[in-house]
């Protein structure tokens, strides 16, 4: 029991190092302190306990945020153009005067999204961090299909002048590129946003979002699944709007005020108005959601802004390792060819990334 002495236990400079390494890649103290501790032959070998370890973690969090969170993490974010010219913050002191709402991306975002900027869908549902704040990020789809990221915002609300404020800075760090369509959820404060600040732009609804409206509010069978061919099938205009009308009469729906919202915003979610729309394979925001799975991984309910932007950086790291294996495996791979047109799967596969010469 020596190793249990106050007296007897010592954190080294080289396991402080390991223990702040691991720990910025998202490895959990207890995970990190169970590793060294198989790696030493046991417990007593470590030099030191768990609670040593997760004290070291808290004085180290603690010390990031001497001069409060919101002013460390811009003194961070505002540090990263050291290391890339065109990485950008741009953050604003809310009401409260204790915390600020941030926008910012870097360089390869950027470019990302000169790119591949023609199509934008984020929401905010995701607000798992110590101020129940919204986390927005911005994604899109790259030339391989991927989610790719553009940049993120926290906000202290979900009101409209919020959003505006966020899409508008959004807009200028990207050089005023303005996307084509829009991918949002429901949210009033959101579609208010995007009318002001992209007023020329298409703004989809996520048709997840819509079924799940749908479900909740139309007790039918029928009248969903009427909704659920609006949303879908590939018709006109004009056989939408008359299936409308007879729905309108067979299901009573003159008095619903629900029904009367959703005939309103028909051009933001019916697919007869908006498949001409260059959408990129976006119909929901399941993107967004996908990485905001991910960033679950990553942080938990007790992470600081600061923490919750390290967090992030890793998650950009991740998509980029993925983006980087797939131009590879693009570039030096070359499919099975499986007909007896082989001059022209040699050109089609010179000419498509794997993934979209696979569905031709």
């Amino acid at each position: 029991m020596v190793h249990m002495i106050p007296s007897h236990r010592d954190i080294g400079d080289g396991v402080k190092a390991n223990i702040k390494g691991m720990h910025g890649e998202g490895v959990a103290t207890s995970k990190i302190v169970g590793y060294m501790a198989g790696m030493a032959g046991g417990y007593s070998n470590l030099g030191f306990s768990k609670k040593d370890a997760y004290n070291f973690v808290d004085r180290e969090r603690r010390a990031s945020i001497a001069d409060g969170d919101a002013n460390a993490t811009i003194v961070y974010l505002e540090s990263q153009a050291g290391a890339d010219p065109m990485a950008e913050a741009r953050f604003l002191l809310t009401k409260s005067g204790t915390s600020v709402d941030l926008f910012w991306t870097d360089g390869p975002s950027r470019v990302d999204y000169q790119h591949f900027g023609d199509v934008v869908a984020f929401d905010s549902t995701y607000k798992k961090n110590k101020y129940k704040r919204p986390l927005v990020i911005f994604c899109g789809v790259n030339n391989h299909k991927q989610a790719c990221i553009f940049g993120f915002g926290i906000l202290e609300d979900e009101r409209a002048e919020s959003y505006k404020w966020l899409l508008e800075n959004m807009l200028d760090v990207m050089c005023d590129k303005k996307p084509s369509v829009v991918v949002t959820d429901e949210d009033k404060a959101t579609i208010e946003a995007i009318r002001e600040v992209f007023p020329e732009a298409t703004h989809r609804l996520c048709a997840w979002h819509i079924e799940k409206n749908v479900t909740t509010n139309a007790k039918e069978s029928e009248l969903r699944s009427l909704f659920n061919c609006w949303l879908y099938a590939d018709i006109s205009v004009e056989e939408f709007e008359a299936e409308w009308a007879e729905a309108f009469v067979d299901f009573g729906l003159c008095d619903s005020m629900w029904a009367s919202q959703m005939y309103e915003k028909r051009h933001m979610w019916e697919n007869a108005y908006l498949r001409d729309k260059f959408c990129s394979g976006f119909r929901t925001t399941s993107r967004c959601e996908g990485i905001n799975s991910y960033v679950k991984k990553l942080t938990s309910s007790r992470s600081t802004l600061l923490e919750l932007v390290q967090d992030l950086e890793m998650l950009l790291r991740e998509y980029r390792n993925n983006e980087l294996a797939a131009q590879f495996n693009s570039i030096n791979e070359f499919p099975v060819l499986t007909t007896c047109l082989r001059e022209i799967e040699r050109c089609a596969a010179k000419l498509y990334i794997p993934r979209r010469y696979s569905k031709m």
